[in-house]
């Protein structure tokens, strides 16, 4: 049996949790001895309790109060000796640092959940932002199985620095949704959608690097009444954009019920200018939702995929340009054929079961490499 051991800051629910819940999910645990460690105290959106069904080892360094760097090292080498696992699977930098300081002979995997740059500029101030794109760099190389969440990601890192990264596309665990239409009109009622309004889904943090507000300055100009904006999410900018909310720009904030928001809308929409290869996009595929998407490689890679029109690429820091797309994919996209299309590319290519199943080989391969005796480095 494999030992692998997750190491993440929280199991807070965002998108790299997201990832490791889905790949914990599918293993096989007759193969694999699973454990987790947070090194930081959980917060209330944590998915712990979902993570403790399980039948794995859960190890947190500290409930209540913050460790200094030092201090969180000796724990977590303390666990981790404990522990005695094959391989170590970080998925967030703090992980990733702490972990490259650990004997050799835990074999390191990194999922690359976003090629470095502009979000940690945005996340931590140009300074600084720029100190942890290089420690990302510097330590991701010094890992025995970097994987890229995305193709698009590999890409960038064989373009900017020559290194050949592994990529395995994440993946939804969501249902592929049926198109029930009486379904769909009782969600509508529920959330409160007008009849006869075209709503476009927006789904994410709040922050500059996923130009939320220039999202709402396109749909607040296009002054459609038939055409509506929903925005799920929080994050700094949340309170600054929330007085802009109208009767056709709505801001629920953070919610729990993304599906049937999903289910509810018509379309889907993404300003964003970084993305490794985002959750909600591919939840939004479950649904069929025909898409506006930003011009970033991530973006580009899902929609190669497709046979047929399902939507188009916007300039995202260009509000003429949301507003034409917009008016566009509501006369030229057939969404029924748009949402059969989708569907199918996500069964082929980006269902949570696939992504695990992927991992697990992975996993397995590098034990046979580096973990069997006789290859122990």
């Amino acid at each position: 049996m494999i030992k692998v051991c997750f190491v993440v800051s929280s199991l807070v629910n965002e998108g790299p949790v997201n990832v490791m819940y889905n790949i914990i999910r599918y293993i096989d645990f007759s193969a694999f001895e699973v454990s987790v460690v947070t090194l930081i105290p959980e917060r209330e959106n944590s998915r712990m309790e979902e993570f403790r069904q399980f039948p794995i080892s859960i190890h947190q360094l500290t409930e209540k109060r913050h460790l200094n760097p030092v201090q969180m090292f000796r724990q977590l080498k303390k666990c981790i000796m404990a522990i005695k696992p094959d391989m170590l699977h970080a998925h967030c930098p703090r992980s990733l640092y702490l972990m490259c300081f650990l004997p050799k002979r835990f074999k390191r995997v990194y999922t690359i959940h976003i090629y470095p740059g502009l979000q940690q500029e945005v996340l931590y101030g140009k300074l600084k932002g720029k100190l942890v794109v290089w420690l990302n760099h510097f330590f991701t190389h010094r890992t025995d199985l970097p994987v890229g969440c995305a193709e698009s990601i590999s890409a960038l890192y064989k373009q900017h620095k020559g290194w050949d990264i592994k990529s395995i596309p994440n993946g939804s665990s969501l249902p592929v949704w049926k198109s029930d239409d009486k379904q769909k009109k009782q969600l509508r009622a529920k959330l409160r959608f007008k009849d006869n309004v075209a709503y476009f889904i927006f789904i994410g943090r709040f922050s500059k690097e996923k130009n939320p507000d220039v999202l709402i300055k396109a749909f607040t100009q296009l002054n459609n009444p038939a055409i509506g904006l929903v925005m799920l999410g929080n994050g700094p900018m949340y309170e600054d954009l929330q007085p802009y909310e109208s009767e056709n720009i709505l801001l629920p904030g953070f919610t729990t019920q993304v599906y049937d928001y999903l289910i509810a809308s018509d379309y889907y929409i993404s300003a964003s200018e970084v993305e490794g290869l985002a959750n909600t996009l591919l939840e939004s595929m479950t649904v069929g939702l025909p898409v506006l998407l930003s011009d970033i490689p991530s973006h580009g890679e899902v929609l190669s995929k497709m046979s047929r029109e399902v939507g188009y690429i916007i300039n995202q820091n260009d509000v003429n340009d949301i507003i034409e797309k917009t008016k566009r994919i509501l006369r030229f996209v057939d969404k029924t054929e748009a949402a059969t299309e989708i569907k199918n590319v996500f069964k082929t290519y980006y269902t949570a079961e696939k992504m695990s199943g992927s991992y697990q080989t992975a996993y397995i391969d590098l034990y046979r490499d580096c973990c069997l005796p006789g290859n122990i480095q």
